[in-house]
């Protein structure tokens, strides 16, 4: 049965478009359940790092981590899939040292808040406008989607 391409869509549906923020996205939700998603044991010895070209890049401290992380791919690859919602092709190791504060960002200040342009609002907008009809939903989506271009944007401008 094919579904009415005017009927109702998921928020998430509106993030595939924009690829860098949902992989953004999908990445930082990794990191938060990824003992889950590796085990323990694993989790302590690795994080994920990247996707590169859909590939998960994963930092291990160990070659015993990296070949375990090797070794457990596919299932891997099934737990990102069922938990996060993320189809990888492959999942990749490379050994050198953690450094597990350097995704984490630190509690924002007054000074450091996020100031969204109104212009790239006004962008996503007008994207988003081809497919809410709600104007109230349609502003609600362009805001988080120009936030969320913001913040990642300027997130990966620094590494």
């Amino acid at each position: 049965m094919r579904r009415n391409a005017s009927g109702p869509r998921s928020v998430g549906s509106l993030f595939i478009g924009k690829l860098p923020v949902f992989k953004a996205l999908k990445l930082c939700e990794m990191e938060r359940r990824w003992e889950n998603i590796a085990g323990t044991q694993l989790a302590a010895r690795t994080q994920p790092l990247r996707l590169d070209r859909g590939a998960l890049i994963i930092v291990c401290e160990t070659p015993a981590a990296a070949q375990m992380i090797n070794m457990s791919n596919g299932s891997l690859i099934m737990r990102v899939k069922r938990q996060i919602g993320l189809d990888l092709p492959s999942v990749r190791a490379v050994v050198r040292r953690l450094d597990r504060n350097s995704r984490r960002s630190e509690p924002r200040t007054d000074r450091e808040r996020l100031t969204v342009p109104q212009k790239a609002i006004d962008e996503a907008l007008a994207e988003v406008r081809q497919t809410v009809h709600d104007p109230e939903l349609a502003l609600s989506i362009a805001r988080a989607q120009a936030a969320a271009v913001t913040r990642y944007h300027k997130a990966a401008s620094r590494e």
